[in-house]
């Protein structure tokens, strides 16, 4: 049970990881709350575990929490030429009502 909790910790943190240096920085929220719960769950079961693999489990967190922290502050949503698709928009509706 305790070496199931440590690879999904593990493999829950690496994954983690990767989704916070990407541009799906917003799914990296359930793999950290996953890792961070198995890694707080090793540290309640295994008394007499090595310390050591549940430090890097949470380093592992830690890192990606921040980087998914400062990805949602600091991201900014490019809008391209807006009068573009208001011409079009305005074409659309002409388009329509010479139809009815």
């Amino acid at each position: 049970m305790k070496k199931a909790l440590i690879i999904l910790g593990f493999l829950s943190a690496i994954i983690a990881t990767i989704f916070s240096t990407t541009h799906l920085f917003k799914f990296a929220i359930i793999p950290i709350a996953l890792a961070f719960l198995a890694g707080v769950s090793v540290l309640v079961i295994g008394k007499n575990s090595k310390i050591k693999t549940i430090q890097y489990i949470f380093l592992l967190v830690i890192i990606s929490l921040s980087l998914t922290i400062y990805k949602g502050i600091f991201s900014t949503t490019e809008i391209g030429n807006s009068s573009q698709l208001e011409q079009q928009d305005e074409r659309h509706s002409e388009d329509s009502e010479k139809i009815l």
